[in-house]
């Protein structure tokens, strides 16, 4: 197995969990209730608890009534992605490890 299907692996799998993300928002949002959502949940909160204190630090500061806690992990999954290529670019590439 090559080092980039690996990062692809990786990546792949950040796409999913991100669009994870989106429909547990979207779910919620409608208050749709059902086992798909609490599935969601369960896959989607030990990505999204390190954001959490950020979050509120912001609803605090700004006394707006919104949670930001994925949208904040939406914005941090999609730099791990990219940061994944350019590590792979920058790093692998030139050290011959295709």
């Amino acid at each position: 197995m090559t080092m980039y299907s690996v990062i692809d692996a990786v990546r792949v799998f950040l796409r999913l969990l991100s669009l994870a993300m989106f429909v547990y928002w979207i779910l919620t949002l409608l208050r749709f209730n059902s086992r798909l959502v609490e599935l969601l949940a369960k896959f989607i909160y030990p990505f999204v608890r390190p954001f959490r204190r950020p979050a509120m630090w912001v609803m605090r500061r700004t006394g707006w009534p919104i949670d930001f806690t994925l949208w904040f992990a939406m914005i941090g999954v999609n730099i791990v992605s990219e940061l994944l290529l350019v590590l792979y670019a920058r790093v692998f590439l030139p050290l011959g490890l295709y």
